[in-house]
């Protein structure tokens, strides 16, 4: 292979990979459809006083390009007990909404799962199809959060943007 070739071939594996990256902080990247948010007790609606002080967790959330599907990556650390439940819900942030994605199998840290129509709940007060639930996330409209039996509205919650 040519040393031309061997730097174009490598050129493309680092561009990809660095577009696959999402940050740190709650941004999105509008080049990926990658959405992300900090996972904290404080943002959860309503609080739970028994929220151990330090729980958190972050939420990465990647669209595909034909909005088809959404992947999602949710880690948690510092929590009061076991998680019992995660969801990405349909709201605003500061507002509780209704479960529209629930992830299901392992709640251990990380979870991971691809989400399809097929798995959107068009629950009441959440946009009728999948389609348009993916608008709203895009527009900032869903946040993810993470349950426990201490805390069994959640425990962290972060808005995706």
């Amino acid at each position: 292979m040519s040393t031309a070739r061997a730097v174009a071939v490598l050129s493309v594996f680092l561009i990809e990979g660095s577009t696959t990256e999402k940050p740190a902080t709650a941004t999105a990247t509008a080049t990926t459809g990658g959405l992300s948010a900090a996972l904290t007790p404080e943002s959860e609606v309503p609080l739970c006083p028994a929220a151990a002080s330090g729980a958190k967790g972050t939420a990465d959330v990647t669209v595909a390009p034909d909005e088809s599907s959404i992947t999602a990556t949710v880690t948690h650390s510092g929590l009061s007990g076991d998680p019992t439940a995660a969801h990405i819900h349909s709201a605003p942030s500061g507002v509780a909404g209704p479960v529209v994605l629930p992830f299901s199998g392992s709640l251990a840290s990380p979870i991971y799962r691809t989400f399809t129509a097929a798995d959107y709940v068009a629950a009441v007060g959440a946009p009728p199809d999948f389609p348009s639930f993916v608008k709203s996330l895009k527009a900032g409209g869903a946040y993810v959060n993470v349950h426990t039996a201490s805390c069994k509205p959640g425990e962290i919650r972060g808005q995706l943007k």
